[in-house]
């Protein structure tokens, strides 16, 4: 099971890095509620050198599982759009 290490973001992108050492960008924007809400098209690839691993549909589930457990412990959460 994939585990978010950090979460950093801005207005229109957050940065996810996870325990494996993997990073994912994220595209979508920041509300004034305040959540960000994320693109869920845009988990296409993962940062390098990890960028030729695909990012199947189980993983991409995984990913959003994940962020949705981080989210628990947070002041912004991410909701996926």
């Amino acid at each position: 099971m994939m585990k978010v290490k950090k979460i950093t973001g801005t207005r229109d992108a957050v940065r996810i890095e996870f325990e494996d050492a993997k990073i994912l960008l994220l595209t979508g924007e920041l509300t004034i509620t305040p959540e960000f809400y994320a693109d869920i098209f845009s988990i296409i690839k993962w940062d390098p050198p990890f960028e030729n691993e695909i990012i199947t549909e189980d993983i991409k589930k995984q990913i959003i599982k994940s962020v949705e457990d981080y989210n628990k412990s947070t002041e912004i959460p991410i909701i996926f759009d």
